[in-house]
């Protein structure tokens, strides 16, 4: 080899490299910015509502904007199909829905700033719904974006980073918040995470690396025209996949949601302050997820799925006995962290078997439509529960409701008993 060959190989090497990292960092933003409006608009808001004196019925009952999450499958196919039309020919089609999403979340969340639940509910209610409608466009958008920027080699790299950046956005929506709203209160917190999400619509347009189908010019005439396509890759999908795996998607994180709508307004009711919670259900809580997030890794190299997805629910669903014994204990920081401790261990790796499990079913052409439709399934019947939780907590008390969530996890541990062992996808009949 002369040294001219080897001088072009180590400068594409290096030119590999830099693109890779590149694409590493734009991962890592993406994800901050995913999972900095996800709290904004569920357990933070709790907080907030709680401590303006919003009913365990009212929290309830707008939890049901977490409901635009699993609505994502309604907009994805649109975005594999249309660019926005000039915004796409300026930006790229990812970067411009994207950039859409963003300037919604970041309107959404001034307009949070700007109300009071305590004498002005309605529209601080309608902010949050507005704020998690484009969370959840934005989440679908980063998707498509991660799916198209990289090839297969590189996917495990960009998603590792995406789920870095996505738990130091829970960090900041969390704790970061919490600290914020206890020092200059929660219309000051709600406009420095909106100033936040302004700074990410601008790295996006500067930094993000556009996509290979960023250059398509032509697009659908009309909806059928791009809905054709998707549509009948997705009854392939139905058609392919055994009821009970569909029913288990469905059913899975149940206790989780269950659990999660009526925990933040428990640690108010309890007397725990908010310097208190963030450092114990945010900081420590985040940090065990990310080491959950790993030893959910390090099973399935181990164990099969099935037997993975057999751990995580029975520990999820173990995990709600515990939020009841810290409604019997009261204000206690030890039985505050084994219970925060344990819930974001079992939850994450619960999480990653199903992903893993999602993940499978979701191998396609249309793999981003794909998984926004595996995941909808997976979080639409809990939040719709969730909605009501609120009425039964009231009625029943902390100790009894968070007993009965936990035996919403039987139905997912039948149906995992009930799946094949097979490891590989279905296959289309």
């Amino acid at each position: 080899m002369t040294e001219t060959s080897q001088g072009d190989g180590a400068a594409r090497q290096e030119s590999w490299a830099a693109a890779t990292g590149l694409k590493r960092v734009a991962s890592g933003v993406l994800g901050y910015a995913a999972g900095l409006p996800f709290l904004l608009v569920l357990g933070t808001f709790a907080f907030w509502l709680r401590e303006a004196g919003a009913s365990l019925a009212a929290i309830g009952l707008l939890s049901w904007a977490s409901i635009a999450y699993s609505l994502k499958f309604l907009i994805a196919p649109f975005m594999d199909t249309y660019a926005l039309g000039p915004l796409g020919r300026a930006f790229g089609r990812r970067r411009a829905w994207i950039l859409v999403a963003q300037s919604g979340v970041a309107l959404g969340l001034a307009g949070m700033a700007t109300g009071d639940p305590s004498s002005g509910l309605p529209f601080v209610a309608t902010a949050c719904f507005l704020t998690a409608a484009a969370s959840a466009t934005q989440d679908a958008a980063i998707d498509g974006w991660r799916v198209e920027v990289a090839g297969v080699e590189e996917q495990g790299l960009l998603v590792a980073a995406y789920q870095l950046g996505y738990r130091l956005g829970l960090l900041s929506a969390g704790a970061g918040a919490l600290y914020l709203a206890q020092g200059f209160g929660w219309g000051s917190a709600y406009a420095a995470m909106a100033a936040i999400m302004v700074v990410v619509a601008t790295l996006t347009v500067l930094f993000i690396p556009r996509t290979a189908r960023d250059g398509e010019p032509r697009e659908p005439k009309t909806p059928r025209e791009a809905l054709r396509a998707p549509v009948k890759d997705l009854v392939g999908l139905v058609t392919a996949t055994p009821i009970a795996a569909l029913l288990m998607i469905g059913l899975y994180r149940m206790p989780d949601q269950l659990a999660n709508v009526m925990s933040s307004p428990l640690y108010k009711d309890l007397g725990f302050t908010n310097v208190e919670i963030a450092n114990v259900t945010k900081v420590f809580g985040i940090i065990l997820s990310i080491a959950g997030a790993f030893l959910g890794g390090f099973l399935l190299t181990r164990l099969s799925l099935k037997a993975v997805l057999a751990i995580g629910i029975i520990a999820s669903s173990a995990t709600n006995l515990l939020y009841g014994a810290l409604a019997s204990a009261g204000h206690s920081i030890v039985w505050l962290t084994a219970t925060i401790g344990f819930d974001n261990v079992a939850s994450a790796v619960a999480g990653t078997a199903l992903i893993a499990f999602m993940s499978k079913l979701a191998a396609s052409d249309f793999s981003a439509t794909r998984y926004a439709v595996l995941s909808s399934i997976y979080a639409l019947p809990g939040h719709l529960l969730a909605g009501g939780s609120g009425f039964v907590a009231q009625a029943t008390g902390y100790v009894p409701y968070f007993a009965l969530t936990f035996l919403t996890g039987l139905p997912a541990l039948l149906l995992i008993f009930a799946l094949k062992d097979d490891k590989t996808a279905p296959r289309e009949r």
